[in-house]
């Protein structure tokens, strides 16, 4: 069957238009149910990603536990430690999903907010860090003639040059 360029156009507009109009009904709904109080309108989109990162523990787990032919640099991965170790992150991935699930039908305030605060201070310490290491940064990029001087090439003409000066 010949590739009809068009035709994989359309399907792609397509299924953009749908994206669209999928994610503006979803948001509206959202703000729908913000503006109405309503607990579902935080505890579904907080579900969804916590379940979604206790799965990806889970499935990294399993995959310590399941892998075979581990290289020679690896090797320390065998024995009977990493397999234990796996099968504690798949335990601890299952029990905290299933206290989660637990705590959001029981509509519990702390089923949302221990995870939302987790991400809010995780998301807080990644901005530190980069704030912390521009802060303590000894220097900053190489002015252009100290480049050539070390025999480095020079960067090419006006776009490599940093000015104090805002204006173009």
């Amino acid at each position: 069957m010949p590739h009809d360029a068009r035709l994989a156009l359309r399907r792609a507009r397509r299924s953009g238009v749908l994206i669209c109009l999928g994610s503006a009904t979803v948001a509206v709904l959202f703000v729908a149910g913000l503006a109405q109080g309503s607990y579902w309108a935080l505890a579904l989109p907080v579900t969804v990603a916590v379940l979604g990162a206790l799965s990806l523990a889970f499935w990294i787990g399993y995959t310590i536990n399941t892998v075979r032919g581990i290289p020679a640099e690896a090797d320390h991965y065998e024995g009977r430690h990493a397999r234990r170790v796996a099968l504690g992150i798949c335990a601890v991935s299952v029990a905290l999903a299933g206290a989660f699930l637990l705590g959001v039908a029981q509509r519990s305030y702390w089923a949302l907010a221990i995870p939302v605060g987790a991400a809010v201070l995780g998301l807080c310490a990644m901005v530190f860090w980069i704030g912390w290491a521009i802060v303590t940064q000894r220097r900053s990029l190489p002015e252009p003639d100290a480049a050539a001087e070390s025999g480095a090439e020079a960067p090419s003409a006006p776009a490599a040059r940093v000015s104090a000066d805002p204006r173009p």
